[in-house]
């Protein structure tokens, strides 16, 4: 008999080394690498070592990829009563250091994320920067939240004048946006913050993490029309935000809705619709008649009706070539058999220097007008101090040192996202979340199903800031208070002013299609003992050791908190569905369930599994075949394992 047994361990680097199995099999021999039938696989497209390339270095460069690679060493626990509608919302706020928390998703959420915002410490030698411990990530957390002793420091300032200043913050900076990459669907798209400080070494980095090829733009982002008085030279009045896709041959932006001055535009009309007209000749100076001799010919116009046609049809037809006002030989944006097959598009008229031109019709589609973004964001309602105000009106005071504007997120999620599909938003710097609230605002705009997940380590407020007198004692705080609010405030707006609670049953009540809840979880250590490596011992030492690892859980567990964990083993995401199944009476047994695993998970964390149990599971009336059952070790007899091991998939702990 063989029963597997639940691993807690999940790294970014064994989902590597699967996909990698995945592509070169051959490069695999008893679950290792082989290294020279891989160089073989690889041939010439193998790095020559003797060679110099092009790339980025830093020292710790190695430090921060092995982090990265590290097994976590933390699980997520639910904090019932800290959310809202926590049973029934999709929508999750993570309390924990984000390295960890990424590690965490991993299994759960990879390949799921369509968007991710991040607005990172901006290094500006004043702000902080996350400290991570290398040999042991979970340990720092604790030490950094104040759950262990002060030797361990949560956050330090990085001085210019410290030789690593760039250093540090890459190595803060690149294990996260490695482990980011994998929660990306492959249609996904992240868009990073950030100013003049590291934007040059954010490119770089990310060149390596997403590759070059998948750079879509560096946005450019008016944040303060005054301009920041304490800058030497000049006064700037912008930021960035540096957009990458995950593949860019997927289609990953989508266009925005014009504005009404544009819209107005459309001032003709047919039968066909509302129409404007552009001109037909390329106003490009750079394309003429030299390098585009394909789309420089004639086009002949009835002078009465303003109908055209590659033939002088009419006796008093007027022969149009596209010259520019200086009569200067350009071309056409169409070729000849475009023209010809397009005809009832094209109209000609003679314009304010009574020239000739050719005009084509661009209708306004019936679905809306649309188009690209631009790479230069200058709208009023997205600067700071728009954020600033918007987190006053919530708060009274505003909490939070320069919040990020509802509306700059919201047009990332206009061009990143699609209000049809139940898109998953990650910010897992999310300070004062200002992303949370814009997802619940555009949702209600236009009546998305989009759906957050934030993260945000619980790092102290100052002592005598706002926020501390506010009781606010750390950043985390803030931000789950500002989802509270915004749901609280869109509850309230929903509702009438003095219509009275309906008498209908809740059950007959038509559901808010809006999701107006989220799910808190925190970090906290795993359920499951650490491994440590087996030194040379006498047999009474190896005899203590195996007592005290009878059970792989730590002393103390809580079921809550560890079905939480086998979750996150298992692959199945935190919004999955948990529901206590009435129907065994003599065990308490939860049934998950989620629409994006095939699979049901049914768990019972009981001391002893009671027989009436184990016959209903192995009846075959509650499980399905692929179907898996987890329970601990020690709560069934080997008798038992063996019976429903023959029946349904089975683990134990």
């Amino acid at each position: 008999m063989t029963i597997e047994k639940l691993r807690p361990a999940f790294t970014f680097t064994e989902d590597r080394l699967h996909q990698l199995q995945q592509i070169v099999p051959e490069a695999f021999a008893d679950g290792k690498i082989n290294w020279e039938a891989l160089r073989q696989a690889l041939g010439e497209h193998l790095e020559d070592e003797t060679q110099e390339h092009f790339g980025l270095t830093w020292p710790g460069k190695r430090e921060a990829r092995r982090l990265a690679a590290l097994p976590p060493q933390g699980t997520l626990v639910p904090a019932p009563g800290e959310g809202i509608d926590e049973e029934t919302t999709h929508n999750l706020f993570i309390e924990g250091e984000n390295l960890e928390v990424l590690k965490l998703l991993q299994k759960s959420y990879a390949g799921r994320v369509k968007l991710i915002y991040i607005d990172p410490p901006y290094n500006t030698g004043n702000d902080f920067v996350y400290e991570d411990d290398y040999s042991e990530p979970l340990k720092a957390y604790l030490k950094r939240t104040g759950q262990m002793d002060e030797a361990g420091r949560m956050l330090t300032t990085n001085p210019r004048a410290s030789g690593r200043f760039h250093s540090r913050w890459l190595s803060m900076i690149y294990p996260r946006l490695l482990l980011a990459r994998q929660l990306l669907r492959e249609d996904g798209v992240i868009f990073v913050s950030i100013d003049d400080n590291e934007v040059h070494h954010l490119r770089l980095v990310m060149n390596e993490v997403f590759g070059e090829e998948n750079f879509v733009a560096t946005i450019v982002v008016q944040t303060n029309p005054r301009g920041r008085t304490l800058d030497r030279y000049l006064a700037k009045t912008h930021e960035y935000i540096v957009v990458y896709a995950k593949d860019l041959t997927e289609g990953v932006l989508y266009q925005i809705p014009k504005s009404d001055e544009a819209i107005n535009e459309y001032k003709r009309q047919d039968a066909k619709g509302r129409y404007r007209e552009l001109e037909l000749r390329n106003r490009n100076p750079v394309f003429t008649r030299a390098n585009r001799p394909n789309l420089f010919f004639p086009i002949y116009a009835n002078p009465d009706t303003g109908e055209v046609s590659l033939e002088p049809l009419w006796t008093n037809s007027i022969e149009i070539f596209p010259l520019n006002s200086k009569g200067e030989e350009g071309c056409w944006t169409w070729g000849i058999k475009k023209v010809q097959s397009n005809l009832e598009m094209l109209v000609a008229r003679q314009v304010d220097t009574l020239a000739w031109r050719v005009f084509r019709k661009d209708y306004l589609p019936s679905e809306g007008a649309t188009t690209k973004p631009k790479a230069l964001w200058l709208d009023k309602e997205i600067n700071h101090e728009r954020g600033k105000e918007e987190l006053g009106r919530l708060f009274g005071k505003t909490p939070f040192d320069f919040p990020k504007s509802v509306n700059l997120i919201s047009k990332c999620l206009q061009i990143g996202t699609d209000s049809e599909d139940e898109d998953i938003i990650l910010d897992f710097f999310a300070g004062s979340c200002t992303t949370a609230h814009a997802v619940l605002a555009q949702n209600r705009q236009d009546g998305g199903k989009r759906q957050f997940i934030m993260v945000q380590l619980p790092e102290p407020t100052p002592r005598d800031s706002e926020a501390r007198k506010a009781g606010y004692d750390t950043i985390a705080d803030i931000g789950k208070e500002r989802i509270r609010r915004v749901i609280r405030k869109m509850k309230e707006e929903a509702t009438p002013a003095g219509n009275q609670p309906s008498l209908v049953a809740a059950e007959d009540a038509p559901a808010d299609p809006l999701d107006l809840g989220f799910k808190v979880l925190k970090l906290a250590r795993s359920h499951f003992k650490a491994w440590k490596p087996l030194e040379p011992a006498d047999a009474q030492t190896l005899d203590g050791c195996f007592d005290q690892h009878a059970s792989p859980l730590v002393e103390g567990w809580a079921k809550d908190g560890l079905l939480s964990e086998i979750l996150l083993i298992e692959g199945f995401p935190l919004d999955s569905r948990v529901i206590p199944l009435e129907a065994f009476t003599e065990n308490v047994v939860w049934r998950v369930h989620h629409a994006d695993v095939a699979h049901e998970l049914f768990v019972c964390l009981d001391e002893k599994i009671q027989p009436a149990t184990i016959e209903r599971l192995k009846s075959g009336a509650v499980l399905g075949r692929e179907d898996l059952f987890i329970c601990l070790d020690s709560a069934l007899s080997d008798e038992a394992k063996v019976v429903l091991d023959d029946r349904l998939r089975l683990k134990v702990i």
